[in-house]
């Protein structure tokens, strides 16, 4: 465990920084036998070739930002860093834990004042997929709001040690249940 004097940097999980790039390497392996097989012409081969290069450099891309993400519990604030944005506030602005499986986040009394607040808040539509969002409605409020810090993508290690660093850090998560805001 870490004790409240001292950074803890936590990745997200081992399942999730795996999945997409295993899939996307699985693809190029399929596409690079496509190059060695007897069936086809040249052209198509050297098309699937080129395909499975591409899917290898693209597995470890997404490898890369996957591994780039990260929650850092500071001293004095909390910060998540992603690809693209970084949400950072001080601890006595965090009020609650919203502890719902997978919607995991921490809800904040003020909005935050980082530019990665507008990013995400712009961005709090996306879809995974059609009719599918990444966000509930009350997440969506919030994060509209600029008061929401996901942090889904960490609740493997919530069990780990993350929750019991997060409530030494931040005394209101002590007296805060379930979700009241």
């Amino acid at each position: 465990m870490n004790s409240p004097g001292k950074r803890s940097v936590y990745h997200v999980s081992p399942l999730r920084l795996w999945t997409v790039p295993v899939i996307f390497v699985v693809i190029a392996v399929f596409m690079l036998t496509l190059t060695v097989s007897n069936g086809g012409t040249a052209t198509t081969r050297m098309f699937a070739m080129w395909m499975g290069i591409f899917f290898l450099a693209f597995a470890g891309v997404m490898y890369l930002i996957i591994s780039r993400t990260r929650l850092v519990l500071a001293v004095d604030a909390v910060s998540l860093h992603q690809f693209g944005y970084t949400l950072e506030t001080e601890w006595s602005n965090v009020s609650c834990l919203y502890d719902e499986p997978g919607a995991e986040g921490l809800v904040l009394q003020e909005s935050m004042v980082c530019s990665g607040a507008s990013t995400l808040a712009a961005n709090r539509y996306a879809q995974s997929q059609p009719g599918v969002s990444f966000y509930n409605e009350e997440q969506i409020r919030l994060i509209g709001e600029h008061r929401f810090i996901p942090i889904e993508a960490f609740a493997y290690w919530m069990n780990r040690g993350l929750h019991d660093d997060l409530t030494r850090r931040a005394p209101a998560l002590k007296n805060c249940s379930s979700l009241s805001v």
